[in-house]
């Protein structure tokens, strides 16, 4: 999705701390450099789309929307919708569970 309305907006300052925490959660359980670099670009992307509001009150309902969105607007397939949905899955169990 590089170029388009999403990937140039700013990231919050929470946003870029949780995703410092993403990849140092992902580093400890030693997931390869692929999968971190995909979870951290996947999540930064849900974050720019969501500038407006803090990622610890993006909820469950706002993820849904987005996919939704990403499948209309950018015409993603089924695969890429389920590796979202598992990066977002991962990030809001793992990564940040007490908030």
């Amino acid at each position: 999705m590089k170029g388009n309305e999403i990937s140039v907006k700013e990231l919050r300052t929470d946003a870029v701390e949780w995703l410092q925490k993403l990849h140092q959660t992902l580093t400890v359980k030693e997931y390869g450099k692929g999968t971190i670099r995909n979870y951290s670009q996947e999540m930064k992307f849900l974050f720019k789309y969501y500038n407006h509001k803090t990622v610890a009150d993006i909820r469950q309902a706002d993820i849904e929307q987005y996919l939704q969105y990403i499948k209309e607007v950018h015409k993603i397939g089924r695969a890429k919708g389920r590796s979202v949905a598992q990066t977002c899955s991962f990030f809001f169990k793992r990564a940040m569970p007490s908030a």
